[in-house]
């Protein structure tokens, strides 16, 4: 980058080929290519590093990345699930349990997710199964259409 086009690369730029190496399913190369790089990944870089692990069941390389993360961030709640979905992935429901009590025990929580729609030029914001807005089943039904 620097000859062709005078650009330094930054962070993003490494945790861009990162993200790249590893959902292309090339996990060892991922490795390879952190271990080249002049300055370790930031936490976005061992997060996704994990997420392409879990994607494509790689044990071996994501506990590399949980500790990694870990060390950056020990209270990031993403690094939790991730590691609990590979061991669900590969089927080791004690582990997964293990990491769910982890996360208890250090008060570790994900805070919901939400999605919004626009209905009627009105947006309504809702949480996954929440009955709560007086348009839920109008709501529901809509993404119902959307599905098919």
């Amino acid at each position: 980058m620097i000859k062709d086009h005078g650009i330094s690369p930054s962070s993003d730029h490494y945790t861009c080929m990162i993200n790249l190496l590893g959902r292309a399913g090339k996990l060892k190369e991922a490795g390879e290519f952190i271990k080249r790089m002049p300055f370790p990944p930031d936490a976005t870089g061992w997060a996704s590093l994990l997420s392409s692990c879990r994607l494509h069941g790689n044990l071996t390389l994501g506990k590399w990345a949980v500790e990694s993360l870990l060390k950056l961030e020990p209270n990031n709640p993403a690094c939790y699930i991730l590691l609990s979905s590979l061991y669900a992935k590969l089927g080791q429901r004690e582990r997964v349990a293990s990491v769910r009590r982890g996360m208890r025990e250090r008060k570790v929580r994900k805070e919901p997710g939400f999605s919004c729609i626009k209905y009627k030029n009105q947006v309504h914001c809702f949480m996954a199964d929440d009955r709560t807005h007086p348009s839920s089943d109008q709501i529901c039904r809509e993404l119902e259409k959307l599905r098919e």
